[in-house]
């Protein structure tokens, strides 16, 4: 039998998942053992955002650079250190973001 608290931390998870109905969730609950939900609103939101135009951007500029390499068949430094200082930008910021996320599930959801 679940207790009265328990069951607020169901359902505040329930709220918190993509779940239809609650069935789904307990039955998912019970037989995978864990269910983590992100709230993909406010800063989370705006990081993806952020991450997903980064990303964008740098495949562009990269299939650029590509293109010319290939209908010139020469690159130039300076455009292989701007692809290093942008992966390196971008990876800086995937880290930074999955830091956040794993803080977030340690603290909200696990915690």
């Amino acid at each position: 039998m679940v207790n009265e608290e328990d069951m607020k931390e169901l359902n505040r998870r329930f709220a918190l998942s993509n779940f239809k109905s609650k069935r789904e969730f307990y039955r998912d609950s019970i037989f995978k053992n864990r269910i983590i939900s992100i709230d993909l609103s406010g800063e989370f939101r705006k990081e993806l955002r952020e991450l997903s135009s980064l990303v964008s951007r740098n495949s562009a500029n990269l299939n650029q650079i590509a293109k010319a390499v290939n209908s010139t068949g020469m690159i130039y430094k300076d455009d292989i250190e701007s692809i290093k200082k942008v992966l390196q930008g971008e990876l800086l910021f995937l880290s930074d973001f999955r830091e956040k996320v794993s803080d977030y599930i340690i603290n909200e959801v696990i915690g």
